[in-house]
């Protein structure tokens, strides 16, 4: 069978003949007209063709039998054992069994792809794959890893499937395998566009809109493993008021709670007498307060015990049941009685998988079996049609019942996991516990850019990572005086931040974090707060300093992008893929990226200064950065103009990231650093013509989507050298005095002040 090519295609593969409803990942009904329906044999063919031809074909399928078991507890009472594990206290039932409660299929589909094409994607994962050719993945939901069941073509194609489920993905040969483990079907919807937005549009018509975050999440965010007190709190941010280091939040990470009630949602009085104090303290200076929660609650604590007698939890006897509605709405009850109510503004939801197997021994384990272990642990506890889906259940939860709230604030769930759709629930995902070495490092622009590329707009990462070190480490944190690290907890930094060499990976790793959805620095270890890594006048103090900084300078063009994201399904964290997919340089290159449409970011991915025990090396300070085809490029620190489709060596030192603006963009900033998100200059980048709406409300609840917001186009006409601030759009405050700056590629500079008055305003700058 031949298929001419439309926006979005749904091809459904059944084992009985009966074409299901789509699952709970597929939230929009215009993808069901187009369904292609394919029996319960292999049959014949699909081939998808667009406009240069055959773009993938579906060469089979097969189905085998598969039984659907879940625990419960035998003879009615339960043996809970509760133990401490490096991924936080873990109770077990020694008296659970597995029962039949279902029967499903384990399904496999074939498709023939081109020898010459990218496939990029499925998520975030630890080996920093970019191309998935020749690659053998395991989407399974476990630290470090969030798999997306999606997958983009550098030949304009994208394919979703509709599965909750754990899942492999292969290519060999030309040939891609996907083996679904529980389905009761293979649904799956080819998107074809233009170019990768188009496609990540595709995937947000399929599985919703992200909505906007609050503001302060694209100013920086502190944490670390962990702030014991309300004093500590409140010391903290007293700190980086005293040295006047900007701060939009500060997060409180686990054992908030009494000591043996891990999860309950009731802060150790002790330790935080007065909940509402602090955070109106922290509101007061304009910071916003964050903290841990997690799905598993221990056997003793209220919120356990409250659990328990409700018939909500899993037969563990520890995690809520995140699936069951009434579950969802008891969870929220107990975030809201004193969390909520006292002030707390964003959730982190922790171990969101919410079990981790392979996370012990002194040895990886091959991804075979680890993808067993998970397969085995989640599917006792889960459906196994559904098993990936846990986290997004529970973000659920936690965004419309906190809308429902009379107190209105935006949501932002900081999670460990996700799956496909979570973007519609406030959430910013994050990957996991990484360990601090330079190769990690630069994986994780891979992981980020794979993420992204899969449809979800905001991720993050432990700016330095979350292990700096390894035993000493470990020893400190289990009370032992002797054993080896787990496989996991090996960064190559001992001494922490008063390693030269952690300090030079650290402050690189911000540079980098600078240009994230979110900028947020955490871990273990050692401290993260600026001061503990020098002093005013040293180089890394004042280099990380200057970066935080630069963060809300970009404020109004970073939030401007936000609304993008929730209007038209934009991208901010951009594989060069999305801009510049005509250049066949860039289809494997995943150490560079956009911020935006302006911003290419070359993250400096090895030491230069320094390597691990403050060991001096002697290396050029200087980094390669790949140019892309079709623009010209300005250099961020001297306005420098380069010439696109070349690769340049630039200076790299410490102090900067090496950073280049395209031509043509209009980049709005706030150079008074107001952390309010409105402008005071707009710099424009000669050479091309180009476009920017900014955007602002007050980014704390949803009256923007009443009016409440302000808009202004600004357009740049290279021909004339004239900058168009188009008329303001809704009823929000908008600037009054704007300083106009144009860079030219000869290094001239045109400035000039104007006065808006909401009316289009042309600027002539020559």
């Amino acid at each position: 069978m031949r298929i001419d090519a439309a926006r979005i295609h749904r091809v459904v593969c059944t084992p009985d003949g009966v074409v299901r409803e789509p699952g709970m990942n597929i939230v929009s009904e215009e993808a069901y007209p187009q369904t292609v329906r394919t029996p319960g044999t292999e049959g014949e063919p699909l081939v998808f063709s667009g406009e240069n031809g055959i773009l993938l074909t579906q060469t089979g399928y097969r189905f085998l039998p598969r039984e659907i078991h879940t625990y419960s507890i035998e003879g009615g009472k339960a043996k809970i054992v509760t133990r401490k594990t490096i991924d936080g206290e873990r109770s077990f039932v020694e008296n659970a069994s597995v029962r039949k409660t279902g029967d499903a299929w384990t399904a496999s589909v074939t498709f023939a792809i081109g020898e010459e094409e990218c496939i990029y994607g499925l998520g975030q994962h630890e080996n920093g794959t970019y191309n998935y050719r020749d690659v053998k993945e395991y989407l399974y939901q476990n630290n470090m890893q969030i798999p997306m069941p999606v997958f983009l073509s550098s030949k304009g194609y994208g394919i979703l499937f509709d599965a909750g489920c754990l899942m492999t993905y292969e290519e060999k040969d030309n040939v891609i395998t996907v083996t679904l483990d529980a389905v009761d079907q293979i649904a799956y919807y080819v998107i074809s566009g233009e170019n990768f937005d188009e496609l990540i549009r595709g995937i947000r018509v399929l599985t919703g809109k992200a909505v906007m975050l609050p503001k302060w999440a694209f100013g920086y965010v502190q944490s670390k493993e962990r702030y014991v007190s309300q004093e500590d709190i409140l010391h903290t941010e007293e700190e980086f008021k005293k040295r006047d280091i900007p701060l939009s939040c500060l997060v409180l990470d686990w054992k908030s709670w009494e000591e043996g009630k891990w999860g309950n949602k009731y802060v150790d009085k002790s330790r935080f007498p007065n909940l509402r104090e602090m955070t109106d303290a922290l509101h007061d200076d304009g910071v916003a307060f964050m903290i841990s929660l997690w799905p598993n609650m221990n056997k003793g604590c209220e919120n356990n015990q409250e659990m328990l007698e409700a018939g909500k939890l899993l037969a563990n006897l520890s995690t809520y049941d995140a699936f069951d509605p009434e579950a969802r709405d008891l969870y929220w009850d107990q975030c809201r009685r004193e969390l909520y109510r006292d002030g707390t503004d964003a959730w982190w939801c922790d171990s969101t998988e919410p079990f981790t197997p392979d996370w012990n021994g002194l040895t990886k384990r091959p991804d075979e079996e680890r993808y067993e272990l998970a397969k085995e642990n989640l599917t006792r506890y889960f459906d196994a049609r559904k098993a990936n889906n846990y986290a997004l259940v529970h973000a659920q939860g936690m965004y419309e019942h906190q809308r429902k709230e009379p107190v209105q604030k935006r949501v932002l769930n900081l999670t460990r996991s996700g799956s496909l759709s979570i973007q519609r629930y406030g959430v910013v995902l994050w990957s996991g516990d990484i360990m601090a070495t330079w190769d990690v490092f630069k994986k994780q622009i891979a992981e980020g850019l794979s993420m992204c590329m899969s449809g979800i707009p905001y991720w993050t990462l432990d700016i330095g990572a979350f292990f700096a070190g390894s035993t000493q480490g470990f020893r400190r944190f289990s009370n032992v005086t002797e054993g080896e690290a787990p496989w996991f907890w090996h960064g190559d930094f001992e001494d922490g931040c008063r390693d030269l060499g952690y300090r030079e990976l650290y402050t690189r790793w911000l540079q980098f974090g600078a240009f994230l959805p979110m900028m947020r620095s955490h871990g273990t270890d050692t401290p993260r707060e600026p001061w503990n890594f020098g002093e005013p006048g040293t180089v890394y103090y004042d280099t990380i300093v200057k970066y935080i900084r630069m963060r809300y300078e970009m404020l109004p063009y970073s939030y401007s992008l936000a609304r993008q994201v929730e209007e038209n399904g934009y991208t901010i964290l951009r594989s060069l893929m999305f801009d510049f997919a005509s250049d066949e340089k860039v289809r494997t290159m995943s150490g560079e990226f956009m911020y935006g449409p302006a911003f290419l970011v070359c993250p400096v991915t090895e030491p230069l200064g320094y390597g691990p025990g403050s060991r001096k090396l002697d290396k050029e300070e200087t980094w390669d950065v790949y140019l892309p085809q079709g623009s010209g490029w300005y250099r961020q620190d001297t306005k420098e103009w380069l010439e696109g489709g070349q690769t340049a060596k630039l200076d790299a030192p410490i102090s900067w990231q090496p950073v280049l603006i395209r031509e043509g963009s209009i980049v709005p900033m706030d150079k008074g650093i107001r952390k309010d998100g409105s402008f005071d200059t707009v710099e424009v980048y000669a050479g091309c013509d180009g476009s920017f709406t900014w955007y602002q409300d007050n980014g704390l609840d949803y009256t923007y989507e009443n009016g409440e917001y302000a808009k202004i186009p600004m357009e740049w006409k290279d021909g004339e050298s004239v900058l168009i601030l188009g008329a303001a759009e809704g009823s929000y405050a908008y600037p009054e005095t704007i300083l106009c700056r144009c860079f030219r590629r000869d290094g001239s500079v045109c400035e000039k002040e104007v006065r808006y008055t909401g009316k289009e305003t042309r600027v002539t700058l020559e």
